[in-house]
C-alpha cells in the first residue's frame, strides 16, 4: 500500500503540482518552486519531445477550430414554454418521486421493524453525529494552526505536506487491529477509545488542505499585513482565517464524510470471541 501511494505521488500528482505552479499570478516571486523529477525527465528527453510536439500541434489546432452544430428547427422552442410551468413540472416530479420512495421503504421495512425502531435509529444516529462533530472540532483546533504555520514556511511545507497527503491516502483501517488489541489488552472503554478510529485516517484532510490554503496565500497580502502591523488575533481574524476558509471547509467536509464511513467499522468491533459494541448508529 505504501509503495502504491508513493508511486501515485511521484508519477502523477507531483508532476501536476510542479506544472501548475507556472499559473500562479503574483507580483512577488515564490521562495520555493515545486519540483518533480518526472516532469524534468519529460521536458529534457529528446524522444518525448519528438513524440509530444506533433500532439501539441494537433491539440492547438483542435482548440482553435470552430465547431458548427447542424441547424435544426424544433417544433416547440424552449422560449415558448413558460418557465413557471417547467418549475411546476419539476416540483411535481420531485414530490412524486419522494412519495414513491417513502412508500417503498415502508413496504420493505414494515415486516421487519417496529415503529419504535425509528426512535432508536434517530437517537443512535444523533450520537454518531455528535461524536463526528466533536472529533472534527478537536482535529481543527490542533491542525489548523499547525497547518498555517507549516504552509507559511515553504521549506517546512515541502517536507510536511507530502507526509500529510501520504497519511490521508493510507487506509487507516489497516491500523485498526493494533488499536483494538490495545483496547482489549487493557480493558478500556469502547465508547471512549474506539472514537479516535473514526478520525484516525481522515484528520489529515484538514491538515493538508489548510497547508494548501496557506501556501496559496499571496505573498503580496502577507507583505501588506506586515506593512499595516496586523498581528496577533487580528491577523488571524482579518487575514489568515478568511484566506484559508475555503480550503478548511473542503478539508472538514471530506474529513467528516470519512469519519461517518469509518464509524461503520469503529462503532462495533469484533476481536476473536469478544464483541466491543458502543453507543452509535451501528449499534442497531
Amino acid at each position: 500500500m505504501s509503495v502504491t501511494i508513493l508511486a501515485y505521488d511521484q508519477l502523477m500528482f507531483r508532476p501536476m503540482v510542479a506544472w501548475t505552479d507556472k499559473f500562479r499570478a503574483e507580483l512577488t516571486v515564490s521562495p520555493m518552486v515545486p519540483k518533480s523529477w518526472v516532469l524534468d525527465l519529460f521536458r529534457r528527453a529528446t524522444l518525448m519531445r519528438l513524440i509530444g510536439e506533433p500532439l501539441a500541434i494537433a491539440f492547438r489546432i483542435a482548440l482553435r477550430s470552430r465547431l458548427r452544430p447542424p441547424l435544426f428547427n424544433p417544433v416547440i422552442k424552449a422560449e415558448h414554454i413558460p418557465s413557471r410551468l417547467i418549475d411546476y413540472v419539476w416540483y411535481a416530479l420531485v414530490v412524486i418521486g419522494t412519495i414513491w420512495t417513502s412508500v417503498r421503504v415502508i413496504q420493505l421495512t414494515a415486516p421487519h421493524l417496529l415503529f419504535r425502531d425509528l426512535g432508536t435509529v434517530l437517537i443512535d444516529g444523533l450520537i454518531t453525529m455528535i461524536r463526528v462533530a466533536i472529533l472534527i472540532a478537536l482535529a481543527s483546533v490542533i491542525w489548523v494552526p499547525l497547518g498555517v504555520i507549516v504552509g507559511l514556511r515553504p521549506r517546512v511545507t515541502q517536507f510536511v505536506q507530502p507526509m500529510a497527503q501520504f497519511l490521508a491516502a493510507f487506509p487507516a483501517n489497516l491500523l485498526f487491529p493494533i488499536v483494538v488489541a490495545v483496547i482489549v489488552r487493557y480493558e478500556l472503554s469502547a465508547n471512549v477509545w474506539l472514537s479516535p478510529l473514526m478520525i484516525l485516517g481522515t484528520q489529515w484532510y484538514i491538515l493538508f488542505n489548510v497547508i494548501a490554503g496557506a501556501t496559496a496565500f499571496p505573498g503580496d497580502f502577507r507583505e501588506a499585513a506586515a506593512t499595516f502591523h496586523i498581528h496577533g488575533w487580528n491577523w488571524w481574524r482579518e487575514v489568515m482565517i478568511p484566506a484559508i476558509l475555503p480550503y478548511y471547509v473542503t478539508g472538514a467536509i471530506t474529513a467528516s464524510g470519512g469519519a461517518w464511513n469509518a464509524s461503520v467499522v469503529s462503532e462495533a468491533v469484533d476481536w476473536g470471541h469478544m464483541h466491543l459494541p458502543r453507543e452509535g448508529s451501528v449499534r442497531i
